[in-house]
């Protein structure tokens, strides 16, 4: 059996477009937290994070962040980087260019509307509404429309964005490809999207696979029956339907194709190897791909199986595995004060609710396979306690088990008994930031890149974490890491000042 860490530490990014300056917020008052606590337990220069899984704007972040801590082989100065970034793709609006002119203006007529937004969220709606047409310059173009040619109706035009400003944007502050290894000490990178032939999520990985080579592989686990395995009835075992092979690591398409959202951006295409069942053999073909957020936009369960995969089948540990513990940051409030009833306000409430954190099932469902494996364990010391022999036993464990066929993408292979009980996940502290609702919010939020909307999301973030260490481990925690509570919550100069 392969050594093992202790403990292992995980970063999981939702979606949530322009909403993900939040999770740099966020991040930049987590990094001193963490670095203190770490000192405080002797592990002084420990990696801040030695995973990180995102979705969509969360795969963007968390691609910038592994990115500058390969180049750089630190995680020093990797919040502000970020921050950098998302000052870099921010933009004045109109209505932040004559901000005091329209706040006055828009204040005026609230004493004759009893229902009237604030200011601030009519600034944002109408930010919003300029970048639906105008396009952010690093961020997306203006819109290009398609004709309705099925059914020849003017108003069912379709229009996209064209999303390789924030490629470039992207490539500006990472270098790619990204291919980590843990005998490096380099933090694991996750991602994921979605087939949007086979409606599956899709997971690409820095680390390398169990053969050594960097790839995805997804669909069906293919056993054929007709060819001989060995004398054995079950047939020649060929693999997943799927694989897409990126041996020098994650590409920037790949990034992209994360946080390709649908109907507004095209789809990214990648190369893949699929499986003919005509000629039973692989060819290689073009796949489409859109944003992971429409089926996990917090890739928790992603970032739990492919953590098991690498400890189990690469590095074989057969018992329980190092205990992975998850800073999870959500950018959709799960609760709001009052129900809206305005549209804007309903169309709000509906994506929050679309893609909040559904997380706590998956972490309970983790920790309840955990005490299954657990009683699987004790019945099996009994057992042998009680004289029956470990052949016995190994013959049970060696059996496939009778969803064998059923699971799809869940393990590298048809699993056996015996690779259920070993490999065992140990999830350990988990912590959950949440943006809070904001009665300004507006329904195209994603799309506010204002630089006024990013600098009160990045100062949300950090100040919301400052709040969640106080409450839940005390001000000794803050002062420690000499954070506290400030308005704006990160300095100025790193909100204000964009590159040009």
């Amino acid at each position: 059996m392969a050594s093992s860490p202790d403990e292992r530490r995980a970063l999981v990014l939702q979606g949530g477009g322009s909403l993900g300056a939040y999770e740099a917020g966020a991040y930049k008052a987590i990094y001193p937290f963490l670095t203190q606590r770490d000192k405080e337990k002797g592990n002084a220069g420990r990696p801040t994070f030695d995973v990180i899984s995102g979705t969509s704007i969360g795969a963007i972040n968390g691609a910038i962040l592994v990115s500058y801590v390969m180049e750089n082989k630190t995680w020093e100065g990797s919040a502000e980087r970020l921050i950098e970034f998302w000052n870099y793709v921010s933009v004045d609006s109109i209505p932040d260019r004559f901000a005091d002119h329209f706040i006055a203006w828009w204040d005026y007529w609230t004493q004759f509307f009893r229902n009237i937004a604030t200011s601030e969220a009519a600034r944002r709606h109408y930010s919003t509404k300029e970048f639906s047409f105008m396009g952010v310059p690093n961020v997306f173009s203006p819109p290009h429309g398609a004709y309705d040619m099925k059914f020849f109706d003017p108003s069912n035009a379709w229009y996209r964005y064209d999303n390789q400003p924030l490629k470039k944007s992207l490539e500006k502050f990472a270098k790619f490809p990204i291919a980590a290894s843990y005998e490096d000490n380099q933090p694991r990178l996750i991602l994921t999207a979605v087939d949007v032939a086979e409606g599956v999520p899709v997971v690409f990985d820095s680390y390398v696979k169990e053969d050594g080579t960097r790839k995805t592989e997804y669909g069906r686990y293919i056993v054929d029956k007709d060819i001989d395995n060995g004398g054995s009835d079950e047939g020649k075992k060929i693999g997943f339907e799927h694989t897409i092979r990126y041996n020098e690591g994650i590409t920037v398409d790949h990034v992209i194709a994360s946080a390709a959202v649908p109907v507004y951006y095209d789809y990214v295409q990648l190369e893949a190897e699929s499986y003919d069942p005509q000629t039973k053999n692989f060819k290689k073909e073009i796949r489409y791909f859109w944003d992971g957020g429409l089926l996990s936009n917090t890739p928790l369960m992603e970032l739990i199986l492919a953590y098991r995969q690498y400890w189990y089948w690469v590095k074989g540990v057969k018992e329980r595995l190092p205990k992975l513990n998850v800073v999870l940051i959500n950018l959709h409030p799960s609760r709001v004060n009052t129900v809206p009833w305005d549209y804007d306000g309903v169309v709000n409430r509906n994506s929050d609710i679309r893609f909040a954190d559904r997380s706590k099932r998956e972490e309970t469902m983790a920790l309840l396979i955990s005490d299954c494996i657990d009683l699987a364990k004790k019945v099996i010391k009994v057992s042998k306690d009680h004289g029956v022999k470990q052949k016995v036993i190994d013959d049970l464990l060696e059996e496939l088990p009778a969803s064998h066929g059923r699971r799809h993408g869940m393990a590298e292979r048809p699993l056996k008994y015996r690779d259920f009980i070993e490999g065992q996940i140990n999830i350990g502290e988990v912590i959950r930031i949440e943006r809070k609702h904001d009665e300004r919010a507006v329904s195209n939020k994603f799309f506010d890149f204002s630089s006024n909307t990013i600098k009160q999301l990045l100062e949300d973030g950090y100040n919301d974490v400052v709040d969640y260490i106080k409450a839940r481990f005390g001000t000794e925690d803050l002062e420690a890491a000499g954070m506290q509570y400030s308005k704006p919550g990160i300095p100025a100069g790193q909100i204000h000042q964009r590159q040009e």
